[in-house]
């Protein structure tokens, strides 16, 4: 598949699903009650009535705005992993409003009334699943605009190390600020799980609380003649760079919530740190590995010694 059409993947699965989407609901607009049941209350059952023509015209839309929003991250984004998180997030998006308006409303066919329709916890999470694995197979199926990083200037110190050394290893901790996000988002989702009886809230925390700590705890930092690597504690997630692929290393100042947005594996979009993605725990000084086409960054103590023997590793 050219890079042309591997670009095309994401808007044409948004407009293919509201493609399908619109042509069920017609086909199944006689079996369906004159006002079908279109939003749910957190117990399953209808608060908000709509007819099939709206609902046409909503799968319709939808359909052809994720295609849009998944057109410009794949066409006219040109920072790599922006550029994928939003062509995945139209057609993601778009996939899951559109398989959960579908689902709900076939399950009210030939309901004579549409107050007795139900919407339970499943038929969400199977939409949401669907929706992710959409969502990840047109993040890596759309191709990344090349940026050279090597042709722009170092945006922070280039040290080289003197003393010889060939590797250098190091743990970046996690802030209480991190944390705390972490047990407030998770006590939140208890609460909510709690008071509404929803055990899927509580799952839900639950995930949250190990993907959480696995984003937001410790990593472990290497540098060595295999180039540099930077993993939590679980293995996942990690990053790798091979030394024959880094140009450079470059230390710089980072502030978690100015710069990233906050704690954890973190994307950049701000001015001279865009594009670079890693692992910022806390904000303070840190090590930025460069290569030709990315950018990998880690928030670690000892950020200016790691960069002095890469760049050190990479000089030989």
């Amino acid at each position: 598949m050219g890079e042309s059409a591997r670009r095309a993947v994401g808007p044409l699965v948004a407009l293919l699903a509201g493609v399908i989407g619109s042509v069920l609901l017609a086909l199944w607009s006689g079996d369906l009650p004159d006002d079908v049941a279109s939003h749910f209350r957190a117990d399953g059952t209808a608060d908000r009535f709509s007819s099939v023509t709206e609902l046409i015209v909503l799968t319709s839309v939808t359909g052809v705005v994720g295609a849009v929003i998944a057109g410009v991250g794949a066409y006219f984004v040109k920072e790599p992993v922006t550029s994928r998180i939003v062509a995945a997030l139209g057609s993601g998006t778009a996939v899951f409003v559109i398989a959960v308006t579908v689902w709900i409303t076939a399950r009210q066919r030939g309901l004579g009334d549409s107050t007795e329709a139900t919407a339970p916890a499943w038929v969400m999470i199977c939409c949401a699943l669907l929706a992710i694995v959409v969502a990840v197979a047109v993040a890596f199926t759309t191709p990344v605009h090349a940026i050279d990083y090597l042709r722009e200037a170092a945006v922070g110190d280039v040290p080289v190390s003197g003393d010889g050394r060939r590797t250098w290893s190091g743990t970046a901790s996690g802030s209480a600020g991190g944390l705390i996000t972490v047990g407030a988002t998770v006590a939140v989702l208890c609460g909510l799980g709690v008071v509404m009886a929803n055990w899927f809230l509580i799952a839900f925390a639950v995930i949250i609380a190990v993907a959480g700590l696995a984003l937001t705890g410790s990593v472990q930092v290497r540098v060595s003649d295999e180039g540099f690597r930077a993993a939590s504690k679980i293995g996942w997630p990690v990053i790798t760079m091979p030394l024959s692929e880094i140009r450079r290393a470059e230390v710089v100042q980072v502030n978690a919530l100015r710069d990233f947005g906050g704690w954890g594996y973190r994307v950049s979009g701000r001015r001279h740190l865009r594009g670079a993605k890693g692992f910022v725990l806390r904000s303070g000084e840190a090590l930025m590995v460069v290569g030709d086409h990315r950018r990998e960054l880690v928030v670690v103590d000892g950020a200016s010694d790691a960069a002095g023997v890469l760049n050190a590793l990479v000089s030989r």
